[in-house]
């Protein structure tokens, strides 16, 4: 049998791996979302839009810290080939999310009342402690997420998102007489439960036979870029996010906050939960499929089947956002499905771009990956200068924001896939085309809804449920033998 013929037997056999890997994933990762949307419903009753907005605020200042509390690190675990060398990058992840906790407490002891005043921040300067604990649990599920990936324990980390997603939401839920510290420590708790579970058990398993100082030292030099490089790349992401809500709410109150932030994590679950699945399981694929010769091919099939997929949430969101928020979360979160619907082309965007956003580290073009990353921050800070030097009210702030941030993910995602052969012409043919099909198959449900609780929305919801039943199905088959078509 000639190498041709056995390499398309091995791509042949990974295929049903990776299917079921994100298979299991997906399922696990979907269990985690029904659980954050069902109790979304009752947290908007129980917290005011200004509770979700110091909420927020506390989300961006634990982002920016939890993002590099590896020093980027944990990128580098699913690379060596020696179970050994990654034993020991664990470990060198673990030192450094210890170091960044430390400076964070300090920094919370010398700054934390002025931090406090200079953000319009409407709690307490003493909640802020919690803070370190934040980037203490963030950095160890992080770190023993990747390894899980590396492993390809995929069951197990499907468990611990649902663990962590499960816990979280029970504290929110059952600490409501503590106001907003239970929003808050409901992402602190749940990221530290599902990680340290997990991590007590492998330590257990292991044991640490393999772990040597040298070695900690001789893999932090071979890997440096990632701290060099990715470092700045992953806080210039996190800040084109999340430096919107802290500057939010130093210019317009922790109202307007609230109802952003709420908006930008209902339309942002897909991401940080199936999405996140997937991408992955794509990472831990994609340095095997890169020396086969295979990484163009797997790129434009997952992110075809990205595109597929954020569709039907897409058009819901434009043709209905503001009276789906008001049905499903309250009246008073009409504005949030406002701002929902001008986020809708920027979180399509977002959903194809998160799970590739690996190819420049399994590409090893974290330099490239910097200056894209830098570029997107700048045009998206610019783009609130502007608005705060003509005075732009809050509600136009969001949309221009938004639109900017849809133009700025489909240029990282076309910089990145063009790296692997892909060009922009082929990605917009193929995602307008799918967009026109499923917005005439849609337009008897648009058509019919009315925006009022009677039977032609109620027809309009049940067609259109069906339909995106049906298109996802569809989207979620296996990649035609072959082709690599979605």
């Amino acid at each position: 049998m000639n190498k041709q013929a056995l390499a398309a037997d091995a791509d042949t056999a990974a295929k049903p791996r990776v299917g079921r890997s994100v298979g299991v994933l997906v399922s696990g990762q979907a269990a985690a979302q029904i659980i954050t949307l069902a109790a979304a419903p009752i947290l908007t009753r129980l917290y005011a839009p200004q509770d979700f907005g110091a909420v927020a605020v506390f989300a961006g200042l634990l982002a920016f810290f939890g993002v590099v509390a590896c020093l980027r690190y944990d990128l580098s675990i699913n690379l060596p080939a020696s179970d050994r060398d990654a034993e020991n990058l664990v470990v060198l992840c673990l030192l450094c999310v210890a170091s960044t906790t430390a400076l964070c407490a300090l920094g919370v002891l010398l700054f934390g009342d002025s931090l406090v005043l200079a953000l319009n921040w409407s709690i307490d300067a003493s909640a802020l402690w919690l803070l370190p604990f934040g980037v203490a649990s963030a950095g160890l599920y992080t770190v023993i997420e990747r390894w899980m990936v590396r492993m390809q324990y995929f069951a197990q980390l499907a468990q611990t998102r649902l663990l962590r997603s499960l816990i979280a939401n029970l504290v929110q839920l059952g600490g409501y007489g503590f106001g907003v510290l239970a929003l808050m420590g409901g992402t602190v708790i749940g990221h530290g439960t599902g990680g340290l579970f997990y991590a007590i058990r492998e330590i257990r398993r292991r044991g640490g036979g393999n772990i040597k100082l040298v070695r900690i030292v001789a893999l932090a030099r071979r890997y440096k870029d990632f701290p060099l490089y990715s470092t700045w790349t992953a806080i210039f992401n996190v800040a084109g996010v999340h430096l919107v809500p802290l500057i939010f709410s130093a210019l317009f109150g922790a109202a307007v906050v609230g109802h952003f932030a709420f908006a930008l994590r209902m339309v942002s679950a897909p991401i940080t939960l199936i999405g996140a699945a997937i991408g992955s399981v794509f990472f831990a694929q994609a340095p095997a499929a890169r020396r086969a010769g295979r990484l163009p091919e797997a790129a434009e099939a997952l992110r075809r089947k990205l595109a597929n997929a954020g569709i039907p949430a897409l058009v819901l969101l434009i043709c209905a956002g503001p009276d789906l928020f008001a049905a499903v979360f309250g009246e008073r979160w009409r504005m949030a499905g406002n701002y929902a619907r001008w986020m809708a082309p920027w979180i399509y965007f977002q959903f194809q771009f998160s799970p590739l956003s690996c190819l420049p580290d399994v590409m090893e073009q974290q330099k490239m990956e910097l200056t894209a990353q830098f570029s997107t921050f700048a045009i998206r800070l610019a783009t609130l200068a502007m608005c705060y030097g003509f005075s732009v009210p809050a509600d136009s702030s969001i949309a221009v924001f938004s639109v900017v941030s849809a133009f700025a993910y489909l240029g990282m995602l076309t910089l990145f896939m063009s790296r692997v052969g892909i060009g922009l012409r082929a990605m917009v043919a193929h995602d307008a085309r799918r967009i026109l099909v499923f917005c005439a198959w849609a337009l008897p449900s648009i058509l019919l809804f009315s925006g009022e609780l009677d039977w032609r929305s109620l027809v309009s919801a049940v067609y259109f449920l069906a339909l995106s039943a049906f298109w996802m199905r569809r989207t979620l088959r296996a990649t035609r033998p072959g082709t690599g078509q979605a």
